[in-house]
């Protein structure tokens, strides 16, 4: 039986996900700023840097919430044995973090040209015009 991994394992996870291309993990500076720009509580790097050490433990629901939301996963990652999944790494983890910031129809306006993507891509994998692709 696996080990269930802690609030902080799962917090380190998710920082250490938010890699790009080699680069350094976004610092505890930056995910402070990022949540507050997000409209999320404030919390400072210390607080956020506890968290992710396990020197801090069972934070308030508000500021795992805006955790979720910043790194694009539910609430639940930081809660359930069966969502130990990997999350979204490199790139998927960056735009996902990105996205965050936009308004609801910025991102409905991307999540509508994934799906336009998607769907040529998918059609020139089956040798199909991509013209000719299901809308």
């Amino acid at each position: 039986m696996a080990q269930e991994r802690t609030f902080a394992e799962r917090l380190a996870a998710l920082i250490e996900a938010a890699r790009l291309d080699g680069q350094a993990p976004h610092s505890y500076r930056e995910i402070s700023a990022a949540v507050e720009r997000a409209g999320g509580p404030a919390m400072s790097p210390a607080y956020l840097q506890q968290l992710a050490t396990g020197k801090r433990v069972n934070p308030k629901i508000h500021y795992v919430e805006a955790l979720a939301r910043l790194f694009g996963v539910p609430v639940t990652y930081f809660f359930d044995a069966e969502a130990t999944g990997p999350a979204p790494t490199g790139e998927a983890q960056l735009m996902a973090m990105r996205a965050q910031e936009l308004s609801p129809q910025g991102r409905r306006q991307v999540m509508d040209l994934l799906d336009l993507v998607e769907r040529y891509e998918r059609a020139e994998r089956d040798g199909r015009n991509p013209e000719d692709a299901p809308r």
